[in-house]
This record gives C-alpha cells, sequence and structure tokens, in this order.
C-alpha cells in the first residue's frame, strides 16, 4: 500500500530511512508521483548542511541582528502592536 504524503515525510525526516526494501520503494515511488513530497526531501536536504555549519560558527552580533531584523520584515503585525 502506498504511504500517505504524512507517513513520508515522516521517513524522509528520520535519520535511519524507511526500514525494509519493500517500503523503501514504495517511499521512492510517492517521491516519484509527490511534487510536494519530493521538494520537501530536496529543502531537508540542503537545509541539514547548513544547519550543522549554523551550529559551529556562531553568527557575529551585526549579522545576527541584521539576520532579525529581516525576519521581522516578513512577520505579521502582533496584536499588541495596534
Amino acid at each position: 500500500m502506498m504511504p500517505t504524503c504524512k507517513e513520508v515525510i515522516r521517513l524522509v525526516g528520520a535519520r535511519t530511512g524507511p526500514a525494509g526494501p519493500a517500503l523503501a520503494a514504495l517511499v521512492r515511488v510517492h517521491l516519484l508521483l509527490c511534487g510536494d513530497c519530493s521538494r520537501y526531501r530536496d529543502e531537508l536536504a540542503r537545509l541539514a548542511p547548513l544547519a550543522r555549519k549554523a551550529v559551529r560558527e556562531p553568527l557575529e552580533v551585526e549579522r545576527l541582528n541584521e539576520l532579525e531584523r529581516r525576519i521581522l520584515l516578513f512577520l505579521p503585525p502582533s496584536e499588541s502592536a495596534q
């Protein structure tokens, strides 16, 4: 039985991968057919090395402040600011 998107996302995010060759094959088929899940897998593959690097190399204060400012630009205004 073909795994659902929720199951595939859980398996893709797990470090061990799917248990057994049959499930691994079904996950590969699902990823071929489902653009959303394959996009998630690709984004996760790009994000993991960046996250490891971020842990090893702390940001300078100026860079951290700029990053925070840019993130806040995309957040909706809070109700307390009204």
